[in-house]
């Protein structure tokens, strides 16, 4: 009998040992869903958070990113630049100044990532998602000069004590030539207001261009860091068609 419970307890520890060390090796190699790589090309697919909401299911705004830059400061503003497979740009006309067309954007929540901040925007404002119509993230340009990505604007932002925003662009690709607003809902999502009318493809300078006059000079900053990256981006997809 005492034999017999030896054994028995041999086998439940070598059970245990077995599990412990499945564990370890599972926690060794979980990879979070934000990092974990596009099958694809190897890129990094940020996380969209969720929103947040009240007990009675209103949208509760997290305290968002501020930055300072040359003695004021701006609100840290994540930016989605969607481009398509001729390297055209997603633009939006503005509902509350028709004529302005620009990107999706909102305010990086602090503890958020500048990419993540732009994957939930731009399925916020524009309903489109990373995966899906094979919508893929690129990159995030660098905020290089950072004065050169920031815009003043009054309103709210200064009664918050703040000059304006701080643009940060992250890069999508959606590769269609098709009508842009087949990929779209517009009536704002998770709570959010709809803040666009109607969507097209343009020429980056377009964008530039058709932009809210304060935002020009982000817009044509992100322009000239991000057409490098498209370029590069577009001719490793012809490349992978070709194959």
């Amino acid at each position: 009998l005492a034999a017999a419970s030896r054994v028995c307890l041999s086998t439940r520890c070598r059970a245990f040992a077995k599990f412990v060390s499945a564990r370890r090796a599972m926690a060794g190699s979980y990879v979070p869903p934000h990092l974990r790589a596009d099958a694809g090309r190897g890129v990094s697919t940020p996380a969209m958070a969720s929103a947040k909401l009240g007990k009675n299911g209103e949208r509760v705004y997290p305290a968002e990113g501020r930055v300072e830059v040359g003695g004021k400061w701006y609100r840290r503003c994540a930016a989605a630049l969607v481009f398509n497979k001729h390297g055209e740009v997603l633009l939006g006309e503005r509902l509350d100044r028709p004529g302005s067309w620009g990107m999706p954007q909102g305010g990086v929540e602090i503890d958020e990532t500048t990419d993540a901040a732009a994957v939930r925007e731009l399925y916020e404002e524009v309903g489109m998602k990373v995966g899906v119509d094979g919508l893929e993230f690129v990159a995030t340009v660098p905020c290089e000069p950072s004065a050169a990505f920031c815009y003043e604007a009054g309103g709210w932002l200064a009664g918050q004590g703040l000059a304006g925003q701080r643009l940060e662009f992250t890069l999508f690709h959606l590769p269609t030539v098709d009508d842009a607003n087949e990929f779209v809902d517009l009536k704002g999502l998770q709570g959010e207001k709809p803040e666009f009318s109607r969507v097209k493809w343009a020429p980056i300078a377009e964008a530039v261009e058709q932009a809210w006059g304060p935002k020009k000079i982000p817009y044509r900053r992100c322009a000239e860091l991000a057409a490098p990256i498209i370029k590069k981006h577009l001719s490793g997809s012809r490349g992978e068609e070709g194959e």
